[in-house]
């Protein structure tokens, strides 16, 4: 059987000239890269043998390479020319094979071809380390990492995504400036912690710190994104430029925060808001503007570290005196989550002035109390329904919170204070379930609210006096 002819099996046929059937599988099998074509070859795939599906495939991916964004600070033009490609074998599908430990993550896989083979990581990747300082740049502990696996480097499938998360927790620093060249890789550390996970099928704490540091970076670079629209880059050159201004006005790095705070603090607080930040750096920086405004409200409200719209001496002398922004705002808990949760246990729910979080603490003290006696809170209840019609009264679950020490008193001879239940919290509890107000509790109904998973969740009590006028209810 005649061979298809490179000339004829690389000519390109577009989609849209197939049926509509057609072309939609041929999306689906071949154009996985929006072409918007196919070839001759791949149409003809297992004509040629039972290999040239794959080959066809393979031939158009790695035609495509060099179009991955270049590594190094070296232009694209000047990569593409030297053939330095960032490409990685698991960026290409047509390279897909079944290999050790698939599906697992990289390190596991790594990890796994390192015990089979039974290499030495720490020795392998010492051959590239020309100057034996530890540190080499990305572009050689890519060429070092491929050497070191060696056959099986393609058999590990690792992509650009993976390469990028792997050498993270490992660079030396990052790029302050745009254009500017990537940090180097503590080879060293990395050959370490890999070696170790292959030994013992464990990472060492050490690792596991570094990668949530990092991780950490990432959540805090891409939330300024998404709630600033500030980059992590101007962020950093914002905050370079306001201690610059700092340092100037207080005339010594010794006292720069006691400066700085007394000059905000006009009217002597303690406290200072961020109306009278922003007027101080705009009236600091007059005739030189170089912070970008935008950028200053992000600084200003993450100043602000417990969310209550000031800023003290501490939360100001944090984010002056820090080394690295980014690394403060990753031990930051997240503001606007404290902020929500404390708004959302604040609520008042129904008409009694309780709070959602004294209701949620009562139901859960009520629940765990019972479960400790009884097998369910259903036969709790039923224990004291002493009429066995199926209904409670109000105070007949208030005794059962004395009994149980639940109920809030003050003991009369010692003054000491007895549990942590109010009778408004209680009666608020009770009011889920007496919607007619006539003070029978369906024990069942009333087992259900305490046993919800958030009662929260369940439509609030609503006040009589709306409909009877006003009146007090017990």
């Amino acid at each position: 059987m005649a061979m298809l002819q490179p000339q004829v099996a690389n000519k390109r046929i577009p989609i849209n000239a197939f049926p509509p059937e057609v072309r939609q599988a041929l999306a689906q099998t071949w154009d996985k890269e929006n072409g918007g074509f196919v070839t001759i070859g791949e149409l003809c795939a297992g004509y040629n043998g039972a290999n040239s599906a794959r080959n066809a495939r393979q031939g158009r991916q790695i035609a495509a390479m060099g179009k991955a964004r270049p590594t190094g600070g070296a232009p694209a033009s000047a990569q593409k020319f030297s053939g330095a490609y960032t490409e990685m074998p698991g960026d290409f599908a047509a390279l897909d094979s079944i290999g050790m430990a698939e599906g697992q993550s990289i390190w596991d896989r790594m990890a796994a071809i390192i015990r089979s083979r039974r290499l030495d990581m720490r020795i392998l990747l010492d051959a590239h380390d020309r100057r034996n300082a530890g540190v080499v740049d990305v572009d050689t502990f890519r060429r070092a990492l491929c050497y070191a696996f060696g056959n099986n480097w393609i058999e590990l499938a690792i992509t650009s995504a993976e390469f990028d998360h792997i050498i993270k927790p490992y660079m030396t620093r990052n790029p302050n400036n745009p254009g500017e060249p990537e940090g180097f890789v503590f080879w060293q550390k990395f050959a370490t912690d890999l070696q170790t996970l292959a030994d013992r099928r464990t990472h060492s704490d050490n690792f596991m710190a570094r990668l949530s540091k990092v991780e950490a970076k990432e959540r805090v670079a891409a939330n300024l994104q998404k709630t600033y629209g500030v980059s992590e880059y101007d962020l950093k050159k914002a905050f370079r430029s306001i201690k610059e201004l700092l340092m100037l006005k207080a005339g010594s790095s010794s006292h720069l925060v006691t400066v700085a705070f007394r000059n905000m603090d006009r009217d002597h607080t303690g406290k200072i808001g961020a109306a009278e930040i922003k007027k101080y750096l705009a009236v600091a920086q007059r005739g030189n503007e170089s912070i970008d405004p935008r950028v200053m409200d992000c600084i200003v409200d993450l100043c602000d570290g417990d969310g209550d719209g000031e800023v003290d001496y501490v939360e100001l002398s944090k984010m002056i005196l820090c080394d690295d922004i980014m690394e403060l705002l990753a031990l930051v808990p997240d503001k606007s989550l404290k902020s929500k949760s404390q708004a959302a246990d604040s609520q008042v729910i129904g008409f009694r002035k309780v709070t959602a979080k004294e209701l949620q603490q009562a139901q859960q003290a009520i629940k765990t109390k019972l479960l400790t006696k009884y097998p369910n809170i259903t036969t709790a209840l039923r224990k004291i329904d002493t009429k066995g019609d199926g209904f409670l009264s109000r105070e007949e679950v208030k005794e059962m919170l004395r009994f149980n020490e639940l109920l809030k008193r003050i003991d009369y001879y010692t003054g000491a204070m007895h549990g942590s239940i109010t009778e408004a919290c209680a009666d608020t509890l009770c009011d889920y379930v007496d919607k007619d107000r006539d003070g029978k509790l369906n024990y069942n109904e009333f087992a259900r609210v305490l046993t919800a998973e958030n009662i929260l969740m369940i439509p609030a009590p609503k006040n009589p006096a709306a409909r009877f006028g006003s009146g007090k209810f017990s």
